[in-house]
């Protein structure tokens, strides 16, 4: 049985209709069994500039924490084998540099959009292998 799941509710988030980055807001989840929120399920973000919609898998995006005491999360090293979530900090060990995973392109490799302190927005190979 799956166990039930709840994405971030705000997300800074790279949108594909605008060209820059902005603020997110989750509008609706479409449960896969009609029933039960969970990991499976897709979740619909409103983009607060232009007010167009995408979607994400549960699978791609972080959840939102349990305990409103914790604000902060542990980084995440960089490794593109590794499989990222949209809202997770991850530290880059070539640049040195940490930075938000804001947004995911699907394809023939998957990759990563993130918005880094240093050196800005950068496009970064998951999954790989």
């Amino acid at each position: 049985m799956s166990s039930s799941f709840m994405p971030i509710e705000e997300v800074e988030i790279y949108c594909r209709f605008c060209n820059k980055i902005t603020q997110a807001h989750l509008d609706r989840s479409i449960a896969e069994n009609g029933r039960t929120v969970d990991r499976n399920s897709t979740f619909e973000y409103l983009c607060s500039k232009c007010l167009k919609t995408f979607c994400f898998s549960g699978q791609d995006l972080i959840e939102q924490s349990k305990d409103e005491n914790k604000s902060e999360q542990s980084l995440h090293e960089y490794s593109p084998a590794d499989h990222f979530l949209i809202g997770e900090k991850i530290y880059h060990k070539k640049w040195k540099d940490t930075g938000m995973v804001i947004g995911k392109e699907k394809g023939t490799q998957k990759s990563i959009i993130v918005n880094f302190e240093k050196t800005g927005l950068k496009k970064l190979i998951e999954d790989f292998g």
